[in-house]
């Protein structure tokens, strides 16, 4: 069994980075949250446990927003409807293990106090670092009214006190007050050195997670991009799961195919720089839209390659669409590891064989000629392809199984938040 140690701080900006992609107008806002929440936590003396799970939700909080107009609305400082998405980061996040006490800090992140009645919701018990993201998400969006400035930190306690005891814990808002007149604090938070000033502020914890529960953070990313377009909800469950098994056939060992499943698991990542809008388009794209569409394997690389024991992973990952004539996108590279080359013709073949918005699937007939013709032009590796068709329907039946796992996996979270 393979360990994974991650540094805290190296899943906190992956993450935060990955959140903040959906739209460029919330960009950093994510960064801010956690440091804010950092900040808070240490005035109010929160364990390192604590502020671990605080920060860590605090770069997560808005996972369940998925398309462009969610993610905007959140920057509204009075919210309406606030917990659906709140609700649905939370439905994501507890099924990996690590994170369930942070996943209800997600869950209940826009629960107002009111005087004291905020403590329950809904019949639950609101965690008190709900409350504490609560007021640094809505410092940093007050901190947006100065328009690229620094934030003028006396404006934005004036307008948190008049929601004293009603919108947030009054212990919360001292807190606040004792580091507000801090002029550091504002400056960090426009500072374009923030990810170093974050590795100053938090702890050097480490995570170490075991194949398995890698295996479920991987798929937890997934299914932040799958699962936002019905088109999607199964995809990546569909390249991981053919990846591995072309891996397999290949002859490489067990544990280099958990890895190359694992990066079959993280191609997509950079996919949540482009709008839902983008993704559920029915009829042709216009430019500017291919032109973000396309950009989606170089996000993927700089996330994953914050992660230093993913740098291998992140290369594999984020080189499904350069081919061997070097016409892929978006790094235009010839020579590709064969861990890299697996997953391009993973993504292909799974592609053609599942119904898009613009087109119905192929019959495996057709896969076929498809994936020659692209070996034919170089535009896979031949070898690889000719190893996928004399195994294709074994190699269908497996992706068949994936997706159908992953589509009542989609259908189960989406029943939940109803």
């Amino acid at each position: 069994m393979t360990e994974y140690h991650i540094p805290v701080l190296e899943l906190v900006l992956t993450m935060a980075n990955a959140v903040d992609l959906v739209s460029p107008e919330v960009g950093g806002h994510h960064k801010r949250v956690t440091y804010l929440s950092s900040q808070l936590a240490n005035e109010m003396g929160l364990s390192s446990r604590d502020t671990f799970d605080l920060v860590v939700a605090a770069a997560l909080h808005d996972i369940g927003a998925f398309s462009i107009k969610e993610r905007l609305a959140t920057l509204d400082f009075e919210l309406v409807s606030p917990h659906a998405h709140a609700e649905m980061g939370y439905l994501f996040l507890h099924r990996f293990q690590p994170f369930l006490r942070l996943a209800e800090i997600v869950r209940f992140h826009h629960v107002r106090w009111d005087g004291g009645q905020g403590a329950t919701f809904n019949g639950y018990q609101v965690p008190a670092s709900s409350h504490i993201l609560h007021l640094a998400d809505r410092i940093d969006v007050l901190s947006l009214d100065e328009e690229g400035g620094i934030p003028n930190p006396f404006k934005i306690l004036d307008r948190i006190e008049t929601e004293r005891d009603r919108t947030f814990k009054p212990e919360t808002v001292d807190a606040f007050r004792t580091f507000a007149a801090k002029e550091y604090i504002w400056l960090d938070l426009r500072s374009s050195n923030l990810d170093r000033i974050l590795s100053d502020t938090l702890s050097e914890q480490i995570l170490v997670l075991d194949d398995e529960n890698m295996l479920s953070f991987a798929q937890l990313l997934a299914h932040l991009v799958d699962f936002r377009s019905r088109y999607t909800s199964t995809h990546t469950a569909g390249v991981a799961e053919t990846a591995r098994f072309l891996a397999e056939h290949v002859g490489m060992d067990r544990s280099h195919c958990r890895r190359v499943r694992l990066a079959g698991y993280l191609h997509d990542l950079g996919k949540l720089a482009v709008g839902r809008e983008i993704l559920d388009k029915e009829s042709g794209l216009k430019e500017q839209e291919y032109g973000l569409l396309k950009a989606h394997p170089y996000f993927t690389r700089r996330i994953l390659e914050t992660i230093k024991d993913f740098s291998d992973i992140a290369i594999w990952a984020s080189a499904h669409h350069e081919r061997p004539d070097g016409t892929g996108y978006p790094f235009h590279e010839r020579h590709q590891p064969i861990e890299a080359r697996i997953i391009a013709v993973a993504d292909v073949f799974t592609a053609i064989t599942e119904d898009r918005p613009y087109r119905s699937a192929m019959n495996l007939n057709d896969a076929a000629k498809t994936l020659r013709q692209m070996s034919a032009n170089c535009l896979l590796d031949s070898t690889l392809v000719e190893l996928a068709l004399t195994h294709q329907r074994e190699l269908d039946e497996t992706r068949r199984l994936a997706q159908a796992e992953a589509s009542e996996q989609y259908a189960a979270i989406m029943a939940q938040a109803v």
